[in-house]
């Protein structure tokens, strides 16, 4: 009779140890697959736009903005970097000149380049050559500036492995896009001296498109990192390629009624307004991109136009290899900010920032545009150096159920993952252990009977 007893105990007992145990396992999935999630999360997972209105608003009313081109060089995490990276074994000379080649190196950089990135407080802030989704987001956390909403769409440059990426406190209308299209080089008319009989093509691997809804306007920013090394034959005539596909999208854009922003490292030397060396272009770059329309005037206005030739260089290339600034001789104009007429009316000021040793922090300076639309706007708060958020409280910097890229589109978050693996688990064991317990009576029973 005692024995008999201790079966529904004994299977009470461990049902519910099963159902304890599991609901353990159930929240430690969640608990940990959120905190790896918002800690680092998928390497290219940040393009999407949060949905809805109010606080996710897409449509904004301002009366001022502040617009930023900043090449950060070579922001990489130091882990699986690519052979190029100055944080790969082995390499001697880097960003800081302190701990090349070694994980430590690469994020101290980041850290560096975040205090910089906090100093200059843009609304739209485009970055050149960053790594991944996780770099914006340690930018974001490190820089403390929350209003940020990160956005990258994945290059193709499968030897540097380096993006273009945007930092905004303004969201755009929809998700990042790229141009796709390719280019056969040299273009018509090139002067870069490269002769290609094989017929050769290029893309543009380094490039994205995004659309903002300012003041009823629709603002068609383009950012691009075209090839490098402005007096090579070769990158010459590739980098003319190149800007012959951007030409494309910006020429669409304003055939749309569009304004449009041009920005980020051309890699190239205005032929209008020569830089503090007084550099001159040996390809047609600059031509190329502001006549959207080839009639032979320029569409675009370069905001160089307000800065004296002094005040001209955003890069510095230590020509000697000695790590130290040797005057301006080492110097150049190449990274630049285009505009449509009708947005360059609005200009208030622009200016390179020019507050730090680029041996110690990046060799490109970032370039500053800040805009004023006048007492008539300004629905929103005014950012412009104030930090005022822009459509992006309570919205996650891990992810969420806003629109989504292409090939995120359908993608289940480690968070929910979680979720679901914990939900399986529950399930199967819960009812592992019910069809146990009703065995273990049903043996209970029998057993009495016998006896």
């Amino acid at each position: 009779g005692g024995g008999g007893g201790a079966g529904p105990w004994v299977a009470r007992a461990w049902g519910q140890a099963y159902v304890c145990l599991l609901a353990l396992v159930y929240i430690s999935c969640f608990l940990f697959s959120k905190q790896a999630y918002a800690a680092g999360g998928e390497p290219f997972d940040c393009n999407w736009i949060p949905e809805g209105g109010g606080a996710n608003a897409t449509e904004h009313d301002l009366s001022r903005l502040r617009v930023a081109s900043f090449n950060v060089e070579w922001l990489f995490d130091g882990v699986d970097d690519p052979h190029y990276s100055p944080w790969y074994p082995g390499k001697t000379t880097c960003p800081g000149m302190k701990h090349c080649g070694t994980k430590e190196g690469a994020q101290e950089h980041i850290s560096k380049i975040s205090e910089y990135v906090k100093l200059l407080n843009a609304d739209i802030l485009n970055l050149v050559e960053v790594e991944d989704c996780n770099i914006l987001r340690e930018l974001i956390s490190r820089s403390d500036i929350s209003e940020y909403w990160p956005l990258l769409k994945k290059g193709i440059d499968t030897a540097t492995k380096q993006n273009v990426a945007m930092l905004t406190k303004v969201l755009p209308s929809e998700p990042l896009y790229r141009l796709e299209d390719k280019q056969a080089y040299p273009v018509e008319g090139s002067k870069c001296g490269y002769e290609n009989s094989s017929g050769k093509r290029t893309t543009l691997s380094k490039n994205y498109v995004a659309h903002f809804r300012i003041n009823g306007m629709t603002v068609a920013v383009h950012s691009l990192h075209l090839k490098a090394f402005p007096k090579d034959p070769y990158s010459c005539a590739k980098r003319e390629g190149q800007a012959k596909i951007a030409q494309a999208s910006i020429q669409a854009s304003i055939a749309k009624g569009h304004e449009v922003i041009v920005f980020g490292d051309f890699n190239d030397f205005s032929y209008e307004y020569l830089d503090v060396q007084g550099s001159v272009p040996k390809s047609d770059v600059l031509k190329i991109l502001r006549d959207a329309d080839s009639d032979g005037g320029a569409d675009l206005v370069n905001t160089m136009e307000s800065l004296e030739k002094h005040e001209r260089y955003t890069n510095w290339w230590d020509r000697n290899s000695n790590d130290v600034v040797d005057g301006t001789i080492e110097y150049s104009q190449i990274d630049h900010v285009l505009l449509t007429p009708k947005l360059a009316t609005y200009v208030a000021s622009v200016e390179v920032f020019h507050g730090y040793d680029p041996a110690l922090v990046s060799d490109h300076f970032p370039i500053v545009v800040n805009f004023d639309f006048g007492a008539g706007h300004g629905g929103e708060a005014a950012a412009a150096g104030q930090g005022a958020s822009r459509g992006l409280e309570g919205a996650s910097l891990a992810g969420g159920a806003g629109e989504a890229d292409e090939a995120d589109e359908g993608k289940v978050g480690p968070p929910m993952m979680g979720v679901i693996v914990g939900t399986v688990f529950v399930i199967v064991f819960v009812t592992t252990a019910v069809v146990w317990r009703r065995g273990a009576k049903k043996q209970s029973v029998t057993f009495r009977a016998i006896v």
